[in-house]
């Protein structure tokens, strides 16, 4: 089978599928519940102590509940100032790059238009109206026409002085014409032209104080945001505690009772009803030093449970969800498919994409580096990458998206150089293109593979060894593209190998792709979504009680021919 391009999509004809920013994968919930509070051994002497007057006053004074908010700010807003200040700056000099370019762009093509428009006998007599022409510009500062021997024929404008970046230069060849001067010929000669990039500069520069001032109102909102939550969920009902315990030491049995104020969290509400059956337990006389001490325990754990308040994995997979296709965007692929999405931990760095384009239906599945945070991270960059490709460069080539994959991740991460030190970070991909209407699909790897089943027949079409967005090595494979004839029998699998690297039996031996091979064979029969639920169930049955490994990614998926 050989490789075939597609062609891209003309100018104005692509129909967006949609953006990247979808509605959240088809499998999987929301983030797990964070643990409850459980129990701590007691102390030595039993409680012997607890009971002593101020015991649990000097223990409330030693923990001071308005500097908890301050806390959580100071921990907090670095790390959120960082990450937006990093985006919005990454983002405006990546705009400034391309207005630059397309001011570069814009004055070459002056300059050939007026070559060419100066490319006859008589150029250097009557250069004066293309020339007058190119001042009109509202960026022109600077033009001078020279001969073939270097000799100046005009000059039109003050010549440019200055640092470098503060104007575009470019040059194009007047070109000669067939015989002498004196014959009719075309002298040679040569244009350069320089236009002013100050007002780009200083558009960049009102942009980044823009980036910085919105920077500072979102850290403000989230500084007040965090301690009006804080005061409301934490502090308050903490203080009501505080003050049952004040109670309780002078021998008056006072319950907390939260009803009708601002709900608490769970960890305080837990430990308000333990603190209730410890002053029952009290009133009953018997289990007062027991029920003390466990007050003490408790409140010991707080500090443990305040730290759940800086928990955001449950946030953060909402938005790696929000970048994935949704329900509707997979209904409308034109496919039979099915999704399995699983990372390791609550977010990961497998990510998935499945959209009809221009009447061709693009599968990607990516497996980013890491998982958790970091991958998570990366698979935004991947999705915003992607986004630009398949939109606004119309690619349609798998193996010219992988390219153009590999370009982008490689210049987010500033790992275009081969110099020590720095990240190496990227990522394996594999990219389908199904032309139903040609009954042909089109595949490309970069260390990901495609599995066909057809029948009774199962078929592993490696990917290329090229790692996309690493630092380049001198050692990655050429990318090509796999054409596929479609019969309407086929069943295609795109997978990371996180689904094959499932320890576990027995012998403790690692399943592997032939593993996998097998549990798609025996579930052949069932439809898409009940092949991806059998091998989710055996593959943790393979595992028993083995951990999984890393994150998981799969989409089935049968071309649904006319």
């Amino acid at each position: 089978m050989s490789g075939e391009t597609l062609n891209a999509a003309a100018p104005g004809s692509p129909r967006r599928g949609g953006s990247l920013r979808g509605a959240g994968p088809l499998r999987r919930g929301d983030a797990p519940a964070g643990p409850g509070v459980t129990g701590v051994p007691t102390t030595q002497d039993g409680g012997a102590d607890t009971m002593r007057p101020g015991a649990l006053r000097g223990a409330a004074r030693g923990r001071n509940l308005d500097g908890l908010a301050h806390t959580l700010f100071l921990r907090l807003s670095p790390v959120i100032a960082a990450l937006v200040l990093l985006t919005q700056v990454v983002i405006a000099w990546v705009n400034y790059g391309d207005q630059i370019r397309l001011s570069g762009e814009r004055a070459q093509t002056m300059a050939d238009m007026t070559a060419r428009a100066l490319s006859r006998p008589d150029w250097t007599t009557s250069y004066g109206p293309s020339l007058q022409a190119l001042g009109l510009d509202p960026g022109f500062r600077y033009a001078v026409l020279r001969d073939g021997t270097g000799g100046v024929v005009a000059r039109l404008g003050e010549e440019p002085r200055g640092r470098n970046f503060e104007r575009i230069q470019v040059s194009a060849e007047i070109e000669g014409g067939a015989g002498a001067p004196a014959a009719g010929g075309t002298p040679p000669g040569s244009l350069t032209l320089v236009l002013s990039a100050e007002g780009l500069r200083a558009n960049a520069e009102k942009q980044f104080v823009m980036v910085l001032g919105a920077s500072l109102v979102l850290i403000l909102a989230f500084a007040l945001a965090l301690r009006v939550a804080v005061r409301r969920h934490v502090l308050a009902p903490l203080a009501h505690l505080l003050a049952a315990m004040g109670r309780v030491e002078r021998k008056d049995w006072a319950t907390v009772d939260l009803a009708g104020r601002r709900r608490p969290s769970r960890e305080i509400a837990d430990i308000s009803a333990a603190f209730n059956r410890m002053v029952e337990g009290l009133r009953s006389g018997d289990e007062a030093r027991h029920l003390l001490a466990e007050l003490e325990r408790t409140h010991g754990q707080l500090a443990e449970a305040n730290g759940l308040v800086m928990e955001s994995l449950g946030y953060a997979r909402r938005i790696q969800q929000a970048v994935l296709p949704g329900p509707d965007a997979l209904r409308h692929s034109g496919l039979d498919l099915a999704v399995l999405w699983e990372p390791l931990h609550v977010v990961g760095g497998d990510y998935f994409w499945v959209e009809e384009i221009d009447g061709l239906t693009v599968v990607v599945v990516a497996d980013c580096t890491g998982h958790g945070v970091p991958g998570a991270f990366l698979t935004l960059i991947v999705a915003t990458a992607l986004d630009r490709i398949l939109h606004d460069r119309a690619l349609r080539a798998p193996d010219a998206i992988l390219a153009a994959l590999d370009a982008a991740v490689r210049g987010r991460l500033r790992q275009a150089g081969d110099g020590a030190g720095g990240s190496d970070d990227g990522l394996d991909c594999g990219v389908c293109v199904v032309d139903r209407a040609a009954r042909k699909l089109h595949f490309s790897g970069a260390g990901l593979a495609l599995t066909v089943l057809s029948g009774d027949t199962i078929t592993r079409i490696k990917g290329r060894r090229h790692g996309l967005g690493y630092r380049p090595t001198g050692r990655e494979e050429a990318l090509a593209a796999t054409v596929l004839a479609l019969d309407g029998g086929e069943t295609f699998f795109l997978m990371t190998d996180g689904v094959s690297d499932q320890m576990g039996g027995a012998s403790r031996r690692l399943l592997g792709h032939r593993g996998v091979a097998g549990i798609l064979q025996r579930h052949r029969d069932l439809p898409l979504a009940g092949q991806v639920a059998a091998l989710e169930r055996d593959l943790a049955d393979h595992r028993g009680p083995e951990p999984r490994r890393d994150d998981m990614a799969l989409v089935a998926f049968r071309p649904v021919l006319t």
